[in-house]
């Protein structure tokens, strides 16, 4: 595992869309295997964010407008709608490996948002295999929220492969993504639910580039093409091993009926 130093993060100047600057001072959190940078702008609309490894190469960097949009229940027993956006100067943390797994944490007021990655078998591609979001029911932005106090964690599906792009690219989405977030073994009456809006999308995951810019552009459309034609494949191969698993049974069963038959004649 990649370690790294701590490096207190700046504000960026203010500009218009989801993005109104945070005040105050940023209380640093530590994480495992963390280095936070200043966050850079790159465009009006967008913050960037990178994590560093110990030797000072970037490793994951993420370019995005991003805003939270959390459903809650209130003590009243109503549903209400509560949003935040993901601040230029959210704290960077993470983990940093050279293997099949990384980690790329934002914190910032009552919230952390964790994007866990991870490499297909064979290495050729990366992928987030899960986004999660803590929090806890007392945060300021939930206006009489039921439950006050309880740690919150909404996460998305187990089985989703999202971003999906080949090692050495970056994923490039400028048209609005929604990520679905939600809690696991919840009550669905007093479950908490949240959707990740993501705008002008730039990721890349498994860098290692002490440059620290974006591979060539894999576009969200061609990665969405290669998750839904990843389906049937795994749907084909999931089919062919319950055919040969059948067939065997049954030649299993054949022979030892055929065997029971011969012994039966010659008594």
């Amino acid at each position: 595992m990649r370690g790294a130093g701590v490096v207190s993060p700046e504000p960026a100047a203010g500009q218009p869309g989801f993005h109104e600057e945070a005040k105050g001072h940023q209380v640093q959190q530590d994480y495992y295997c963390t280095r936070r940078e200043a966050v850079t702008e790159r465009s009006l609309n967008t913050a960037t964010y990178r994590l560093l490894g110990r030797d000072g190469e970037t490793c994951i960097l993420l370019m995005v407008d991003a805003l939270l949009d959390i459903s809650y229940v209130t003590k009243l027993n109503e549903r209400a709608d509560a949003n935040t956006f993901v601040p230029n100067n959210a704290n960077v943390a993470g983990a940093c490996k050279e293997s099949d797994a990384e980690t790329l944490l934002l914190t910032f007021k009552d919230f952390a948002l964790e994007f866990s990655f991870s490499k297909t078998p064979g290495g050729e591609r990366w992928y987030a295999d899960s986004l999660r979001l803590t929090y806890n029911s007392s945060a300021r932005i939930l206006e009489h929220a039921a439950n006050q106090g309880r740690k919150v964690t909404l996460s998305t599906d187990s089985r989703e492969l999202l971003f999906p792009t080949p090692v050495g690219k970056s994923y490039s989405c400028p048209e609005e993504t929604i990520i679905e977030l939600a809690e696991e073994d919840a009550n669905p009456a007093t479950t908490h639910r949240a959707k990740l809006y993501l705008r002008e999308m730039r990721l890349q995951a498994f860098m290692y580039k002490r440059g620290g810019e974006f591979g060539p552009a894999w576009a969200c459309a061609r990665a969405a093409r290669a998750r839904a034609e990843a389906a049937p494949v795994a749907v084909g191969a999931a089919l062919a091993l319950a055919t040969a698993a059948t067939l065997c049974a049954y030649a299993a069963w054949r022979y030892f009926k055929v065997k029971k038959v011969q012994y039966d004649t010659m008594e």
